[in-house]
Parts: C-alpha cells; structure tokens; sequence
C-alpha cells in the first residue's frame, strides 16, 4: 500500500517542481531589475556598427573616443596640443592634427574603435597632395 502511495505522489510531485518560478521583488536575482514590470532586450553578440553617435575629447597629446557615455578608445598622437581632428569614413577612424609648441605638425589616422594608429604624414608635406584622408590639414 506504501509503495502505490509512493507511485501516485510521483507525478504530482514532477508536476509541482516544474511550476516553480522565481519572484524578485528586491532586485537580488542578477540580471533582474525588481518591482514589478521591466523589459527585456537583446543586443546583437556581434554589433556591426556603433549604437550612438561617437564625440573625440582633446586631450594633451590624446584624443579620446566617446560612445554615449563609455569610453571606446584612446588615440596617442605625436604631439601634445592637438589643433583639429576630423571624422573619416563614418566614424569609423579619425584624422587628428597635433603639434608640439613650436615646430611642424603631425596629421595621424587613427581607428577609432581599437586607438591603433592606421597613418601619419607630415602636414607640411600636404601642400604638394597626400593621402584623402588628410586632405585640408596642411600647413
């Protein structure tokens, strides 16, 4: 009799556990906010392009790239004052102009998502032509 008791409580058992859910009403479980309500979003594992427009911040002898509020990159250019920078190819690198405090200037490509330095030329260099990207910042 003990035995049939046994197999009866089985499935309901089964049953029972597999309705177990987990409440978090205090934002302890991660990835949980709490409260009630919420959304849910997934980002792409492999994003293609950047989600917010990116902003450089000057610094001495550094640009840093910006996405939001999260630092993306650090640019280290040949010189400490840095006198322009442009966007090329859609954000996707950038050209800064920098410049010791007297002296020639340095135009540098950087990739803006790594910070690795993609060319330099000298700015005196573009009055007789040079790379597209450097184009109008020549001395």
């Amino acid at each position: 009799m003990k035995s049939i008791l046994s197999l009866a409580l089985i499935p309901i058992a089964t049953l029972a556990l597999t309705q177990c859910i987990v409440v978090d009403e205090n934002g302890n479980v991660p990835g949980s906010t709490g409260g009630t309500g919420g959304t849910a979003t997934q980002l792409p594992s492999n994003p293609t392009g950047f989600s917010q427009p990116l902003t450089s911040v000057n610094g001495q002898g550094t640009v840093v790239i910006m996405e939001g509020s999260r630092q993306l990159s650090v640019c280290r250019t040949a010189s400490p004052n840095i006198e322009q920078t442009r966007w090329h190819q859609e954000q996707e690198q950038i050209a800064v102009k920098s410049r010791g405090n007297h002296g020639p200037a340095t135009v540098q490509l950087f990739d803006t998502r790594s910070g690795r330095q993609l060319g330099t030329v000298m700015a005196y260099e573009l009055a007789n032509g040079g790379p597209a990207w450097a184009a109008g910042m020549g001395d």
